[in-house]
C-alpha cells in the first residue's frame, strides 16, 4: 500500500520518507525534490516558484498527472510519496500529514544547515517567508483543485513533529500504517 506524506514546510516530511525507505523497504517518490530542482533551474527560491507557478500551473499539472500516473501503475506497493499533494493524486493511499507549529518551522528553518544555499538567521524573516509560502501554495492549490491542503480531514493520520526525533515519527506512523492497512 503506497503512503502519501505531506505536511508544512520544516515538518521533517522527506527525513521520515528517507527513514521508511530506508528502514522499511518503502520506495520513496520525492516530488518536492523535483519542484526544487525546476526552481534552480530557473534561478528561483522555492517561494519564488510557487509565485510563478501561481501565473503559470503548466507545471503544476505536469507534475501532477505524474504523481497521479505512478500512484495507479504502482498501486500495491510499498510507496512512500514525499509530496505536498499526492493525498488527492493518489486516493488509494494512507494520507498522512505532518504538522508543525509555525514556530518550530521558523526555528527549524533559521537552525537548520541548508546545503549549498544561503544561511537565513534573521527569524522574522524566516518567518515571514514560511508564512508566505504556506498562503501561496494553499492559495494555488485551492485555485487549481479546490482543495485545501491545511484542513485537517483530509489525511488519516495527522503526526505532529514538534517534540519527537524523525526515527520515534517514522515508527509512529509506521505503526500507524500497519493497523490502517489491516482494515
Amino acid at each position: 500500500m503506497i503512503i502519501s506524506l505531506t505536511g508544512k514546510p520544516c515538518s521533517g516530511k522527506s527525513t521520515i520518507a528517507k527513514i521508511l525507505e530506508q528502514k522499511y523497504g518503502f520506495r520513496r517518490i520525492g516530488v518536492g525534490d523535483i519542484f526544487k530542482a525546476e526552481a534552480a533551474k530557473r534561478g528561483m527560491s522555492a517561494e519564488e516558484f510557487n509565485a510563478f507557478c501561481i501565473k503559470d500551473p503548466a507545471y503544476d499539472f505536469f507534475i501532477d498527472k505524474e504523481t497521479q500516473r505512478l500512484g495507479k501503475e504502482l498501486e500495491g506497493q510499498n510507496i512512500v510519496f514525499d509530496s505536498r499533494l499526492a493525498w488527492h493524486f493518489v486516493p488509494k493511499s494512507f494520507k498522512v500529514f505532518v504538522d508543525l507549529s509555525i514556530e518550530e518551522m521558523t526555528n527549524r528553518l533559521v537552525n537548520s544547515d541548508r546545503e549549498g544555499k544561503e544561511k537565513i538567521t534573521d527569524a522574522r524573516a524566516a518567518r515571514a517567508s514560511l508564512l508566505n509560502r504556506l498562503k501561496l501554495e494553499n492559495e494555488r492549490y485551492k485555485q487549481i483543485y479546490g482543495i485545501d491542503c491545511l484542513n485537517m480531514q483530509n489525511y488519516d493520520f495527522v503526526l505532529d513533529s514538534s517534540t519527537k526525533t524523525p526515527e520515534e515519527l517514522a515508527d509512529k506512523l509506521y505503526e500507524a500504517y500497519i493497523k490502517f492497512s489491516q482494515k
